[in-house]
């Protein structure tokens, strides 16, 4: 009998087409994703993905259990909703965990008060979900979304290092920093490619679970960091720098859905992208 749990795994690598992306999107490690690939191939008796070093490429097997296990895995949550003893319509919903919810009151209130029989659930997996506040990058082919907001990055020290003097820092300033590692985050690869590019070595000296974190060690002197907008805070102990950059980093953040009740799909259509709406998400 397969279990549920290696179907989500092999589902995460096979739409990310990548053991190490799949990993960070399921905020698990290589190896877990990679035995989970394993065993399901033990199972079946057959190779699921081609490896090379330019990543994971599914087999026709692959292709084949792709698409019947994102059929099985709603298939169960739907049959799990079904025996539930009550009328209530149970919905799904994934939030990724280095977003800043707080920031997202005025999305999740219109979503929760849509009908009194709806009654939104929270996931760890976005496979299980019919929901999810998500970087677009992360985004299964199987949703839609609506853009929500934009958000860049800050260089966040304590009050007393050096680089405050500065009002903002270029990536030549991060040659002499000790960082502490966003290895969840979609956008790290995006800014050591860029100090690659100019020969600047970043030097890390651990990593961090979750953004708040992230500044309690930073607070502690243990390093600095690069954070999203949104994690900005009112703090006496930290100074969050600007980045000169000649393209700036950005991530956008997107409510995804699939497969919703009819009066959630007229909710989510009353919700503009962030491109068009009047009052879009903002950050301090």
């Amino acid at each position: 009998m397969i279990e549920t749990k290696p179907l989500y795994y092999f589902v995460a690598a096979y739409e990310e087409g990548s053991v190490t992306a799949a990993a960070s999107r399921c905020f698990i490690s290589q190896p877990s994703i990679t035995h989970a690939i394993k065993s399901l191939e033990t199972s079946l008796g057959t190779q699921l993905f081609e490896r090379s070093k330019q990543g994971i490429k599914p087999t026709p097997d692959g292709k084949k259990l792709y698409k019947l296990a994102i059929d099985f895995l709603l298939q169960n949550q739907q049959i799990e909703a079904a025996f539930t003893p009550s009328n209530r319509i149970e919905v799904s919903i994934y939030i990724q965990p280095d977003i800043n919810i707080e920031r997202y009151q005025d999305i999740i209130k219109p979503l929760r008060n849509t009908s009194s029989i709806i009654d939104l659930i929270i996931v760890n997996e976005i496979e299980q979900a019919q929901l999810a506040i998500i970087d677009e990058e992360r985004i299964p082919a199987q949703f839609q979304f609506k853009s929500l907001a934009k958000e860049g990055y800050k260089l966040v020290v304590r009050q007393d290092h050096p680089l405050t003097k500065k009002k903002a820092v270029t990536l030549n300033d991060f040659e002499k920093l000790t960082f502490i590692a966003r290895p969840y985050c979609t956008n790290q690869a995006a800014f050591e490619r860029l100090t690659h590019e100019i020969k600047v070595s970043i030097t890390y000296k651990g990593k961090a679970i979750h953004d708040l974190q992230i500044q309690g060690l930073v607070k502690l002197g243990l390093g600095v960091a690069l954070i999203p907008e949104s994690y900005i805070q009112q703090d006496n102990d930290l100074r969050y720098l600007s980045i000169i950059l000649k393209t700036p980093i950005k991530r956008s953040i997107a409510l995804a859905y699939r497969q919703l009740p009819n009066e959630l799909i007229e909710t989510i259509n009353k919700i503009g992208d962030a491109s068009t709406n009047p009052n879009p998400v903002k950050f301090a």
